[in-house]
């Protein structure tokens, strides 16, 4: 009988939390078949040794492979797939037993559902929220859910969250692209989304995204190092704008005003950085330049949260006082 679910996790040295992802999806409870696949990605560390432990159980396949990134690990997770549905899963993070269950039952409870969309917390390693996802349960069309998945207190661009049908991704030939260094799961996404017609949200957090010590989220925190790589965020969204049809009009603003976030915030980086009179004045211009480009699209979004607006006003022209006060106050937020 054909698997209901595939599960497909990524693995790069996740000596540490490996075990905690995989034991938190055996415990899934619902009326479903499902499968794990973990592929580890030329790990140089105990991954593969820890992975050991399930090689008698059945639900989990392990697949040692050359490193080759997540994205081309992700893609090879797709070619395996032989289910009804799919979903990628970090093997950083961990869920709650009703993870699956939250997931399935919309596609069982609402007709012609195309993608299945849970909330979630992003918290640190020991525990503490930075991020819980927001929202009301919803039905959206294409439309809405392109314009939703810009706005940043919802359910962003991520695959963890998502349940996909496996037709849609192989039909369409739909694969993460290889050639795009940051925010490749929001462009996933979005062209998942263009061959969908109903889109179902529940935002119960049933899944834990926990930030490493080391991620690109913490890179971008205040006073770090500038790092040139920040800026492929930018070739992300320059891509998103060809790939989004013209008359998706709100959708195109929400990518402009990405660019101009992304823009202002690696400004502001730079700003603050230890190493920041290494960096060219030419991408300096360039930077304050897309600003300028979409600075009114930013402030005329009505999607976006004010809290969003007011941090990219002090961004812009007082990155110190903005640092000072997260720093003073001890704010925690979606990326901060």
């Amino acid at each position: 009988m054909k698997t209901d679910i595939t599960i497909i996790i990524p693995t790069y040295n996740a000596e540490h939390t490996i075990e905690k992802c995989v034991d938190s999806l055996l415990k899934q409870v619902g009326d479903f078949s499902y499968q794990i696949i973990v592929l580890d990605d030329g790990s140089s560390d105990d991954t593969l040794a820890k992975l050991e432990k399930y090689q008698d159980n059945p639900q989990v396949k392990t697949v040692a492979k050359q490193n080759t990134g997540a994205s081309a690990t992700r893609n090879a997770g797709i070619e395996m797939a032989d289910s009804e549905y799919l979903i990628f899963v970090d093997a950083d993070d961990f869920v709650e037993k009703d993870y699956l269950k939250l997931l399935f039952d919309q596609f069982k409870n609402t007709i012609g559902c195309d993608l299945a969309i849970c909330g979630y917390r992003k918290e640190d390693e020991n525990g503490e929220l930075r991020f819980n996802a927001v929202g009301q349960k919803q039905v959206m069309d294409q439309r809405q859910a392109l314009e939703q998945i810009f706005v940043s207190t919802g359910y962003e661009g991520y695959p963890w969250n998502k349940l996909f049908k496996t037709s849609i991704i192989k039909d369409n030939q739909i694969r993460f692209s290889t050639d795009l260094a940051l925010a490749e799961d929001l462009y996933f996404c979005c062209e998942y989304l263009l061959h969908c017609s109903k889109v179902s949200y529940d935002p119960k957090p049933v899944y834990h995204y926990v930030v490493q010590e080391n991620s690109q989220i913490n890179s971008n925190r205040y006073g770090a190092p500038y790092n040139p790589k920040s800026l492929n965020i930018l070739t992300t969204y320059t891509r998103l704008q060809s790939l989004i049809p013209d008359k998706y009009q709100k959708v195109h603003q929400s990518i402009s005003t990405q660019l101009c976030w992304s823009s202002t915030t690696i400004l502001r980086n730079i700003m603050l950085a230890p190493n920041r009179d290494e960096v060219p004045t030419e991408t300096i211009a360039e930077l304050k330049r897309i600003v300028k480009q979409n600075q009114h699209d930013f402030m005329r979004n009505k999607i976006l949260p004010k809290r969003d607006k007011i941090i990219f006003m002090l961004n812009l022209y007082t990155p110190g006082l903005l640092a000072w006060i997260w720093k003073k106050f001890s704010l925690r937020g979606n990326g901060f």
